[in-house]
């Protein structure tokens, strides 16, 4: 396995990111002390500007029987996330990983949140879509929470502007309801809470098996810490019921577990230590 490269089987995935942004925790957990973090620090390091988060805004490419998929497109150039600027660097990652926009034939959105959709659109004219040769995949729930009136009256409603509403407009957006394969053992699942109609990968190759889970972990701490209020779920009861039942599910099954802001490349898996889960990156 190659440092940005990870093989499920027959499956090819590949970690890119759009860089990575500072930000007070106390943003996204405002109920938990800033001390609460400091325990750690040993323990991941490279998640720390201290006080602060440093927090990896990622991207996977997956490539399966000859289909190319996109999961979530970053933040893209549209000034702050969190108070911070971003780098808006995934079109640089996609140049040096050598993967062409032509080449994708799947974006697959995980939710509607702007971290998470920046790049669908090329910024110097937005009604045209970055990859595109692509049909872009996200839930019927997430387009009609985020496209309605309430959402688009306030700041998340700039992103669905620029970012997701023109794709509809270019006739390329698909609505899912439910489990959907994407690409042969890509399978989209609902895993509701951080947004109405967040979805979940299953990637499944001969005996090797991964789950892409999007925001269902806010940080890699957040797999030790599910039961936190997170600030950003939609619904917080039934997002700690998602983080619960899905990595539940990794730890008995023993799948590795990618999730956009983990810690580059963004994969590890569930093991336990002095009685508490941790997310071990690979």
């Amino acid at each position: 396995m190659q440092n940005d490269v990870l093989n499920v089987g027959d499956i090819a995935i590949t970690s890119l990111s759009d860089g990575r942004v500072v930000f007070d925790p106390r943003i996204t957990f405002p109920e938990t002390p800033l001390e609460h973090w400091e325990q750690y620090y040993d323990i991941f390091p490279e998640y720390f500007s201290k006080p602060y988060f440093l927090l990896n805004l990622g991207v996977f490419v997956m490539r399966s029987a000859g289909k190319t998929l996109v999961a979530d497109t970053g933040f893209g150039p549209h000034g702050q996330m969190l108070g911070a600027d971003t780098p808006a660097d995934l079109m640089n990652d996609f140049e040096r990983k050598g993967i062409g926009t032509d080449e994708v034939d799947t974006v697959f959105l995980t939710h509607l949140h702007g971290d998470h959709v920046g790049w669908n659109t090329r910024p110097e004219d937005l009604s045209e879509p970055t990859f595109e040769n692509a049909r872009y995949r996200v839930h019927r729930a997430d387009w009609e929470h985020f496209t309605s009136k309430e959402v688009l009256a306030d700041f998340r409603g700039d992103a669905v502007k620029r970012s997701a509403i023109p794709l509809d407009e270019a006739g390329v957006l698909d609505l899912m309801e439910g489990e959907t394969e994407l690409a042969p053992g890509i399978t989209a699942i609902h895993t509701p809470g951080h947004t109405p109609g967040h979805m979940s990968l299953l990637i499944s190759s001969g005996r090797e098996r991964a789950l892409m889970i999007g925001d269902v972990l806010g940080s890699p701490m957040h797999a030790t810490d599910t039961e936190l209020t997170y600030w950003p779920d939609t619904d917080k009861e039934q997002g700690i019921k998602t983080r619960h039942h899905l990595l539940d599910m990794a730890e008995r099954e023993e799948m590795i577990v990618l999730g956009s802001h983990l810690s580059p490349p963004g994969w590890g898996m569930m093991v336990r230590w002095q009685g508490k889960r941790y997310w071990k990156g690979l």
